[in-house]
């Protein structure tokens, strides 16, 4: 029997320099010029932001309900 070790819990998702270089050239291909990434971080999950939420209130205000007899 085999004993398996757990890797350790991150506390943040690593940006790897791989995942930098698709983000660059993603941008570059959209801007049409090159860039250079200075800074990149993930943003944590607190809770659905307010562009979300107006997103989903407009969403579900189109769902209009006939009432016909």
């Amino acid at each position: 029997m085999e004993a398996t070790i757990p890797e350790p819990i991150q506390s943040e998702p690593e940006i790897t320099e791989e995942l930098l270089v698709i983000m660059s050239s993603a941008i570059a291909a959209y801007l049409g010029k090159n860039v250079r990434i200075r800074r990149a971080r993930f943003i944590s999950n607190q809770g659905p932001s307010s562009w979300s939420q107006q997103g989903r209130v407009s969403i579900q205000s189109s769902h209009t309900f006939s009432t016909t007899k």
